[in-house]
C-alpha cells in the first residue's frame, strides 16, 4: 500500500474548505476504482482542503492516481460553479432563513450557506443555471452590503 496526498485547491476550482460538497462528489467517483484502497478528506475547516489516497502500487500506478484525481475534477468544475459575496451582516433570523429558502429552491442551486457574519456561499451546476442569474436574484433579495 502507498500513500499520497494531494491538495485540492488547484484542482477544483473555487473551493476553499473541506466541507465543499465537491470534494465529496469528488471521493465518490474515486473511491470504488480498482486498486484505490481508501481516500481520506482533511476535515478541519482551516486546513487547506487534501485528500489523503491510500492505493495498491500493484494495481495502479502513483501516476494513474493522479491523472483520475485530475480528469474527475477536471468534469466538476465544468459542472458545478461556486461563488462567495459579502452581505449586510444578518441580525432578522426570519430574513436570513427566507433568502436561503429562495436560494436553495432555485433550479440548479445545490448548496446555499450563509454565514450571519456577512458571507454567501452558493454551488450551482452550471448547466442549469447561471452566476448572473444567481446575482440577480441576490441583489433582489436586497442582502447584499
Amino acid at each position: 500500500m502507498e500513500i499520497i496526498k494531494i491538495e485540492l485547491g488547484k484542482l477544483l476550482k473555487s473551493v476553499s474548505e473541506s466541507r465543499d460538497f465537491c470534494i465529496d462528489r469528488l471521493i465518490s467517483s474515486l473511491i470504488n476504482r480498482e486498486g484505490i484502497l481508501d481516500i481520506k478528506k482533511s476535515n478541519l475547516v482551516t486546513d487547506k482542503p487534501q485528500l489523503t489516497i491510500s492505493f495498491d502500487p500493484e494495481i495502479i500506478s502513483e501516476y494513474q492516481v493522479k491523472r483520475m484525481v485530475q480528469e474527475t475534477a477536471n468534469s466538476l468544475n465544468q459542472t458545478f460553479g461556486h461563488f462567495q459575496i459579502r452581505l449586510n451582516e444578518f441580525k432578522d433570523y426570519g430574513k436570513l432563513k427566507a433568502a436561503s429558502a429562495v436560494l436553495k429552491n432555485m433550479k440548479g442551486v445545490m448548496n446555499v450557506l450563509i454565514v450571519p457574519t456577512g458571507s454567501l456561499f452558493i454551488e450551482f451546476n452550471k448547466y442549469i443555471t447561471q452566476e448572473s442569474i444567481l446575482n440577480e436574484v441576490i441583489k433582489n433579495l436586497n442582502v447584499l452590503s
